[in-house]
């Protein structure tokens, strides 16, 4: 799925958010709003403020953690992460972060 897709669902699910009365973290959901609609990647802490929000929205009621992350990793900072590939990591992939 492209990336513009990808970016208009998470916005769509943000101020779904945003528009409930009651909840607490609307400025770190407003912060995260703006990144993604200047096109700046969230940070991984920033991802997992909202990922309990996530998770229990419909289209990924059947997903873990991990589907709903890779789903949205294309918006995720990578900067300073180990790719993973087959369960292993290669000092070739930790060399192409620093």
């Amino acid at each position: 799925m492209k990336y513009q897709i990808k970016k208009q669902i998470l916005i769509t699910y943000l101020n779904y958010y945003l528009s409930k009365k009651d909840l607490r973290m609307k400025d770190v959901i407003r912060n995260i709003k703006k990144r993604i609609q200047s096109d700046r990647p969230i940070s991984v802490r920033q991802y997992n403020s909202i990922i309990k929000f996530l998770e229990k929205e419909k289209r990924f009621k059947t997903s873990n953690r991990e589907e709903i992350y890779r789903f949205f990793e294309p918006l995720i900072e990578t900067k300073g992460r180990i790719i993973k590939n087959d369960n292993h990591h290669t000092l070739t992939e930790f060399i192409v972060w620093l």
